[in-house]
C-alpha cells in the first residue's frame, strides 16, 4: 500500500477486514489515543461483532470531527504542518513527540524512542463518518491516564463521565498505558470482557 494514501478509512477497514476474515464477534475493542477514532468507525460498521467498545486515553469521535479538531486545534497544528512538509515528505507527522512528551516512566523512554514511527497524516485530517450504530454496543468503557495532563484528552474523559452507562477508569500514569502500567491496564480489561 501506498503510505502517502493511508488514512482513517484506511484504518477502519483495515479491522473491519480482519473480523470479517477471522469471523470474530463478541469481541472488546480497544482503541488507544487516535485509535479512538478507528474504533468509533469499526464500532459504526459492525456493531453487533463488539461487547464492550474500550478507550484507551482515547478521542471519543463526534460525526464530521477530525483527529486534528481534538489535538491540534487552533494555533497548535502549525508547528505539526510544518513538521509534515518538512521532515515527513508531505504525507508523514516525523518525528513523532519523543515518549517524554507522552510522560513515559524513565525507565521505558529509550526503548520507546527506539519504536516510534512517523504517523500518516491523512489519519488526522480524514474527517469521520458515524452514525449512532455504536450505541447498540451493550458496554462502553473509558480508560485515563491522569499523569499525562493534555487538556483535549481530559476532555473526553469529561464527556465519557457524562455517558449514561460508561464504565470509566483513572490510571496513574502517562499517555501510554499499556507500557506505565500493563498490569492495571490487563485488570481493567478483562474486567471489560
Amino acid at each position: 500500500m501506498d503510505a502517502r494514501r493511508i488514512n482513517l478509512t484506511t484504518h477502519v477497514d483495515e479491522i473491519v477486514e480482519l473480523f470479517q476474515r477471522e469471523n470474530l464477534g463478541d469481541v472488546v475493542l480497544c482503541g488507544h489515543s487516535y485509535g479512538g477514532m478507528v474504533i468509533a468507525g469499526v464500532a459504526d460498521r459492525i456493531p453487533d461483532r463488539i461487547r464492550n467498545l474500550v478507550f484507551l486515553d482515547a478521542v471519543v469521535p463526534e460525526n464530521g470531527k477530525c483527529m486534528n479538531d481534538y489535538v491540534f486545534p487552533g494555533w497548535r497544528l502549525l508547528p505539526i504542518l510544518i513538521s509534515v512538509w518538512l521532515f515527513g515528505g508531505g504525507y508523514k507527522l516525523t518525528p513523532p513527540p519523543p515518549a517524554w512528551f507522552f510522560k513515559v516512566n524513565k525507565a521505558d523512554r529509550a526503548m520507546v524512542n527506539r519504536r516510534l514511527t512517523g504517523h500518516p497524516y491523512l489519519t488526522l485530517t480524514e474527517k469521520i463518518r458515524i452514525g449512532n450504530n455504536a450505541d447498540r454496543i451493550p458496554n462502553h468503557t473509558y480508560i485515563y491516564a491522569t499523569n499525562w495532563g493534555n487538556p483535549q484528552i481530559a476532555k473526553q474523559y469529561e464527556f465519557a463521565k457524562k455517558r449514561k452507562g460508561w464504565k470509566v477508569f483513572e490510571v496513574g500514569c502517562g499517555h501510554d498505558v499499556m507500557i506505565d502500567a500493563p498490569n492495571e491496564l490487563a485488570r481493567i480489561l478483562g474486567s471489560a470482557s
